[in-house]
Parts: C-alpha cells; structure tokens; sequence
C-alpha cells in the first residue's frame, strides 16, 4: 500500500510540474526583448531595483546599469527608438566614493534628470542632477548623512507637480539590522534638503521600504507607506502609513492599514490627479506560505480613512496564483490610465518569475484580465522598472541572471504600445461627436458622412455588454448609460471602411 501511494503522490507531482512548466507567452502588444549593450570591457551588467530608467519628452530613453565585474561602477545608456543604443558612459559622480548603493533615477515634466544615491565611504546619502543631454548640471549635494543605522537602504525618488523633489529611504539592512524609514524634500530644484524626517516609530521593530509617488499629482495632500513589523510576532509584517497636508513639511503619526496575521510586504502606492490614494502590495497567506502569495490592492478617497472596493482589500488585479513584488506602478495623465506591475510565479521554488500588468481606466474601480510581460521559461527575471513613454505606451527593463553564461547577468528592455483608446482615432474627426461626455443619462452619437452600421459598447473587463446594428444612412444615435455603474467604457463604431474607437464616461 505504501508503494502505491508512493507511485500516485509521484504521478501527481509530475503531472503538477508538468501543468506548471508549461509556458504562457507575451501580450502581444510588447515587443520582443531588446538586450542592451554592456559597458566597455564588461561581461557582467545588472540593473538597480525599482527607478533605474528615465523618458524624456522626445522620447529619448536613458537606462543606469551596474558593472558587476572588473573594478565596477555605475554606467547609463540612452536610445531614442528603443532598439539602439549607445555605447555606456560611467556616471561619474558615482566614481568618487566607496561602496555604492544603488542609484535611482526620475525625470520631471521639464526634462531634468534627478538621481540619489549613497555610499559606505563616506556614509552619506547623494543627490544629482542632470540635463537631457545627460549633462551633470548639481553634483553630489548630500542629503543626509551618518545614517542611525548603519547604512541607507531602500531609497525612493519622485517629483510632484508643484516642483518639490521628495526622497524616501530606510536606514540599516533589512535581515541584519533593525531599519528605520525617514524622508526630505527639497523645495528649490535639490540645492538644498530638509532635515530628514523619521517617518516610522522607533520601537526596535524592522520598518523597511517607504514609498510613495506623486508624480501625477499637484497638491499638497501626500502619503507613505512601508512594511512594518508586528509587536505581536517578528515574522508579521503589517502596511503603515503616514499623511502630509502641507505637501510634506509635517507627517501625521503612523497609521497600520488591514492589520492581520498575514505577511504583507513591499507597498506601492500612488496618489493620482485628482488626490486618489492607490496602495498595492503582497500578502502571504500564513496557511500558505508560498501559493497562498497575492497581489492586493485598495484606493482611498479620505486620506486612507477608508478604503475600497474592501476595507480589509482585495486580490482584484492578479491572477489566482503567486503574485508578488508590485513594482512601477504608473499613472498616466494624459490619457488617464492606472498601471501596475508585479511578479508572478506559476513554478516551484522561485523558478519561472515574470513580469505581469493589468490597467484601469476609471482610477481603480475595474481593472484590465492582467498580461504577461515577459516569458522566461524556467528563469526568474529581476530589478524590473517602469517609465512612460510620451505617447502611452510604455517602457520596461529587467536583468535577466545566468545569461549569456552561468553567474553572469545581462540587462533586456521592451516597450508596450499605447493602448487603443489613447489613440482616439476619432478625437478631432468633425464628422462625429459625441456628447454630453461625461454623462450621466443619455449621450448623443452623431455620425456626420460616416456611414456607422454597429455600434458596441465594451466595460473594462473587455466584455461586450451592449450591442446594435444600424439601419442604412442612419445620421445619429441616442445611446443611454443611465444603468451603467460610474466608470469608463469603450465605444466601439464600425463603419464600412473602419472601427473607431471612443472613450465614454459615466459619472
């Protein structure tokens, strides 16, 4: 009997792993992988987690990479197609100091390049700026330094609109000290920084990786999150958060957000136009340590008071197996959309990591069917980032580990096209108009000299949730949405040489 049972757990297994291993494929909309070109003399480069990449308004793309072989360093590479790229030039402010720790890179709405980075020797945390023809223009202003434990760790750039630079970090190596998460701002373009600010409570419990980005944002209602740990057991993280209604000057004492048994970790949170908090991070279930792994999400209108769709949230974005690491989240103005990314897992033992994405197009209320970003077989991609491109679309890179050979790594980029909607076909189209949008009853569709013979209605799930065929040379049609739920809709209008495409919001 014991060999029986033996023989089936094997048989399960392997079919389990067969099930497993089988690969998933691209969306089709991301294009194939680009592998950038190494510094010279270099074969070994990595990337840096979270913010090594920035997109100018001209499209040009600048990427830092990490020389991991010979005497090291900090190098960047720029490209204006995505597909060549120049020769990498060392970062050299980088080069004055020992022990670098890895550097993290933004843009601005004016094209100026802002980087922070920190070093062992001396302790001391950095700030750069660049112009858009990567010309060093403020050299290393320090922003902090003698760190209260040990070493600066974790650190996270972002503008907002009103011209304020704000850094987050954590002091002290997560596993090997007990970190602290702290915070400055510079308000006169990174001449000068606060004093740092010390976000969480110093209770001798590991507080690590505050985020925040308000890049999208003007006002001066911000936030922060980080994972925390739980007085009730070391191995209990729980998200915290502080708030500032003074676009960072002061920060409310920390609040715990869906505190539960669960480990949650790695927040990435948002605040779009319109002052929207979005928070994404991983839960892992304690009953299942490994599959039990979810990416959950909530927004909030009141300063994290509340939340929604779930006041303890929700897995609403990824799909229902090891999700993790939520990274690069982005909100894109222009054309109002909410990305997310994160890592998914569909392998045992850390194997056949890749990159995932869904978007909303009405601020988080419904989300996209996610997609897969990358496919690399039985390999775990690592330090992935996001940035924007001028058009929407979108602009990814990842190091890829034991490629081209064992031990060494390589760094791959790739770009989505801009969702359908972003290119409003018919925006500017004198032929048709389409009003009151947004609308909260009926809105009127004229179609001028376009002969339209169906129209569709789409929700954000993709499902097809109305539908009518036109008579001949009809000139117009009334549609109503008073039974919709509030969100964005997609219109689709087929006439017989074309599909348009048109966005419609239900207040």
């Amino acid at each position: 009997m014991k060999k029986i049972i033996a023989l089936t757990s094997t048989i399960i297994i392997l079919i389990h792993s067969s099930v497993l291993n089988a690969q998933h494929g691209v969306a089709p909309e991301w294009t194939p992988n680009v592998e950038l070109p190494t510094p010279p003399v270099c074969n070994d480069v990595g990337g840096f987690l979270y913010s090594n990449m920035a997109v100018l308004s001209n499209g040009k793309r600048i990427i830092f990479l990490n020389k991991r072989d010979g005497s090291g360093g900090v190098f960047h590479t720029y490209s204006y197609d995505g597909l060549s790229w120049s020769t990498p030039v060392v970062f050299a402010p980088a080069s004055l100091v020992i022990g670098l720790n890895s550097p993290k890179v933004i843009s601005d709405e004016n094209d100026i390049l802002h980087i922070i980075w920190a070093s062992q020797a001396p302790k001391a945390l950095y700030y750069t700026k660049m112009d858009s023809a990567l010309n060093v223009i403020m050299d290393s202003v320090r922003i902090s330094d003698n760190p209260d434990f040990g070493s600066y760790q974790g650190m996270y750039p972002t503008t907002d609109r009103s011209g304020r630079i704000h850094v987050m970090w954590h002091e002290g190596k997560t596993g090997e000290d007990i970190p602290e998460a702290y915070y400055s701002r510079s308000t006169d373009g990174g001449t000068t920084w606060n004093a740092k600010d010390s976000l969480s409570t110093h209770d001798g419990l590991s507080s690590a990786f505050p985020r925040g980005q308000f890049n999208a944002y003007a006002g001066d209602t911000l936030a922060i999150f980080w994972r925390d740990t739980s007085a009730a057991s070391a191995n209990d993280w729980d998200i915290q958060m502080v708030v500032s209604q003074d676009g960072g000057a002061n920060w409310s004492s920390p609040a715990v957000i869906n505190s539960n048994t669960n480990y949650q970790g790695d927040p990435d949170i948002v605040i779009d136009p319109d002052g929207r908090f979005h928070l994404f991070y991983h839960e892992t279930a304690s009953f299942n340590p490994y599959w039990g792994m979810r990416l959950l999400y909530g927004y909030s209108d009141d300063l994290g008071a509340t939340w929604n769709p779930s006041s303890t949230f929700n897995d609403t974005i990824s799909l229902a197996q090891r999700s993790y690491l939520a990274e690069g989240s982005r909100y894109d103005i222009q054309n109002g959309v909410l990305w997310t990314f994160w890592k998914e897992e569909d392998m045992l033992g850390l194997q056949g990591g890749d990159m995932m994405a869904s978007y909303s197009l009405n601020k988080g209320v419904s989300w996209s069917i996610p997609e897969y970003v990358t496919d690399r077989n039985d390999t775990t991609i690592g330090f992935k980032s996001v940035a924007l491109l001028p058009n929407g679309g979108l602009a990814v890179n990842y190091e890829l580990p034991n490629y081209p050979n064992s031990g060494q790594m390589r760094v791959f980029y790739k770009e989505r096209t801009a969702l359908a909607l972003s290119f409003n076909s018919i925006k500017n189209d004198p032929n048709i108009l389409i009003y009151p949008n947004p609308a909260t009853g009926d809105v009127k569709i004229q179609f001028g000299e376009i002969k339209v013979q169906e129209i569709e209605v789409f929700n954000m799930k993709g499902q097809l949730i109305f539908h009518k065929q036109l008579s001949n040379n009809q000139a117009f049609y009334d549609l109503d949405i008073g039974t919709y739920l509030r969100g964005v809709y997609i219109l689709k209008l087929r006439s017989t040489e074309s599909i348009l495409t048109r966005k419609i919001i239900k207040q």
